[in-house]
């Protein structure tokens, strides 16, 4: 319940003030910001930035050396200040005190790589993302600011990209691991959102695990298509430890991710666990493809990549499926909207890859439609069931003992 539709309650007369404060401290109700302000504000914060990152580089030879430093950290330490000064000491235009946080962690990055072109520092890119994120990574918790902590994620995101594709690094992997990886990293993100939600910073849980899902999904797509399996950066594949990496990661993202929904009791039991098996089995699918496990001889009815992206897209497509279910039980409109616009694009995607042979594009279509049949009479019948238990009487406390 939001505060605003409890206070619609108090004006109609159905509670007391008495009762409404009351409710208010027992759920902890707050009123709810703008979020039309804090949409335009963020907006404007990176257009800000940009644009002063834009006029610097225009006049940037004419600009002596101490006069680009001097005004980079000027404006690194006036956002800041602006907005410490909105927060503390006149403790109002919130939204706007975060927006001028968010330019100042975004100069920051600026203010790096201006040092960097100034002194020529040949270092490796990565190392300067990494160097970003750790400076302005105490912020999103000392603000307890929503923006910075999705500046973190996507920061770290960016980081974990280059150094993957960095050739000097450990972490070192050819391009397709690369995205299987970045799309584990996503999963990561949904996992330790959903821990946020027991910890003092419960108001970050939802835009880590939305960003978790988004990413996820972005990355898992490739997967099935075909012609990311028969890519020129697939057929040669050189050799790597990207195997090694991959499999690192999704044990660990996997953990994470089962470790939380194990707990999350909004969910009915069959649910989480249900949820937990097909996020195996989609990562599942991509260690496959990875593994070369699937290859078939290129004169067989199937090849390589049609089944690799077909069994992929079969897995994403029950996944959305069990996070429509989830989503319903969550009340979760971001869960359902991603789930069907999941489903939607796997649907076209699988449909514009088969058109070019009647036969398995036939075989296809039986296949799945009695897939989907099967699964909508058990899903009808899961509902049927919980919508009973909602709609029965709970039962009486039992009678004490007669003494």
């Amino acid at each position: 319940m939001k505060l605003a539709d409890l206070q619609k309650i108090h004006a109609a007369g159905l509670i007391t003030d008495e009762q409404q404060q009351r409710i208010v401290a027992h759920f902890g109700l707050k009123e709810e910001g703008s979020r039309f302000l804090a949409i335009i504000s963020t907006v404007g914060a990176v257009l800000v930035a940009s644009g002063v990152i834009l006029l610097i580089s225009a006049n940037w030879e004419q600009i002596p050396k101490f006069v680009k430093l001097a005004v980079g950290l000027a404006l690194l330490l006036g956002a800041h200040a602006g907005g410490w000064y909105l927060r503390e000491v006149r403790k109002e235009y919130l939204k706007t005190a975060e927006a001028l946080h968010l330019v100042g962690s975004i100069l920051f990055l600026a203010n790096i790589a201006l040092v960097g072109q100034i002194y020529h520092l040949s270092s490796r890119p990565p190392n300067a993302i990494l160097l970003w994120w750790a400076g302005f990574a105490a912020l999103p918790w000392l603000l307890r600011s929503k923006a910075q902590f999705v500046l973190l994620l996507l920061a770290f995101g960016v980081w974990f990209g280059m150094e993957a594709a960095q050739r000097d690094s450990l972490l070192h992997v050819r391009e397709v691991h690369e995205v299987a990886l970045l799309s584990l990293l996503g999963l990561l993100y949904f996992g330790a959102g959903g821990w946020l939600r027991r910890t003092s910073f419960a108001s970050f849980a939802g835009a880590g695990e939305k960003l978790g899902l988004l990413v996820f999904h972005g990355f898992l797509y490739p997967f099935s298509l075909k012609f990311f399996h028969d890519s020129p950066w697939e057929r040669s594949r050189p050799e790597t430890h990207g195997d090694l990496v991959f499999y690192v990661f999704a044990v660990l993202a996997l953990g994470v991710v089962a470790a939380q929904l194990a707990r999350d009791e909004r969910l009915d039991r069959q649910w989480r666990w249900t949820w937990v098996a097909v996020l195996v089995a989609c990562v599942g699918m991509m260690a496959l493809s990875l593994s070369g496990v699937l290859t078939v001889p290129t004169d067989y009815w199937f090849r390589r990549e049609s089944l690799a992206s077909g069994l992929v897209a079969l897995a994403w497509f029950v996944l959305c499926l069990v996070q429509i279910q989830a989503g319903l039980q969550l009340r979760s409109s971001f869960l359902v909207n991603l789930s069907i616009a999941g489903l939607a694009l796997n649907l076209i995607t699988t449909y514009l890859q088969l058109i070019v042979s009647m036969a398995q594009t036939g075989l296809m279509f039986v296949v799945s439609g009695v897939f989907l049949i099967a699964l909508g009479v058990y899903l009808e019948k899961k509902r049927r069931a919980l919508l009973h238990r909602f709609q029965s009487p709970a039962s009486p406390p039992p009678a004490p003992a007669a003494s």
